[in-house]
């Protein structure tokens, strides 16, 4: 009985040391899983980075700005008065964040009016056409009406 015992004892060790062995694989494999993914990581914010080079607009656009400010530049950039829909479409292109709300003219009337409180734009109203056009205020003269050269741009 003893023998018996003996070389149960004996494949229980073996089994132990194959199972140790098959750990110590294991483990290994991990090891390197978890460097090629500190490797990869590393290399997706090089990556990250030059994307960023490449992303940043010549005409000094921030995406750090207040909403205000990005609706405004526009505006400015545009060199023309805009309507709303226009001013939608010309973010949209630049702000990824626009195309997840659900009403993007809620959104952006909501900073529009924001702009008028503060005097940042003027809207101009032509008659015959349902809403406003938003103008920079250097584009308004003394009498509140639009400068001609503006008016012009916007037919």
């Amino acid at each position: 009985m003893t023998n018996n015992a003996e070389f149960t004892i004996a494949r229980l060790e073996i089994r132990v040391k194959n199972l140790k062995k098959q750990i110590a694989e294991k483990q290994n494999a991990l090891n390197d899983a978890l460097n090629q993914v500190k490797d990869i990581t590393i290399e997706n914010e090089k990556l990250k980075r030059q994307l960023r080079k490449y992303e940043k607009p010549k005409d000094e656009y921030d995406y750090s700005w207040s909403w205000i400010s990005k609706i405004v530049f526009t505006v400015a950039q545009a060199n023309k008065t805009l309507r709303s829909a226009e001013i939608i479409s010309v973010l949209r292109v630049r702000e990824p964040d626009l195309n997840h709300k659900t009403s993007k003219e809620k959104f952006v009337s909501a900073f529009l009016n924001v702009a008028m409180q503060h005097k940042r734009l003027i809207p101009y109203k032509l008659k015959g056409v349902r809403g406003n056009y938003y103008c920079l205020p250097e584009w308004i003269d003394d009498e509140q009406e639009l400068l001609p050269e503006m008016r012009k741009k916007i037919y």
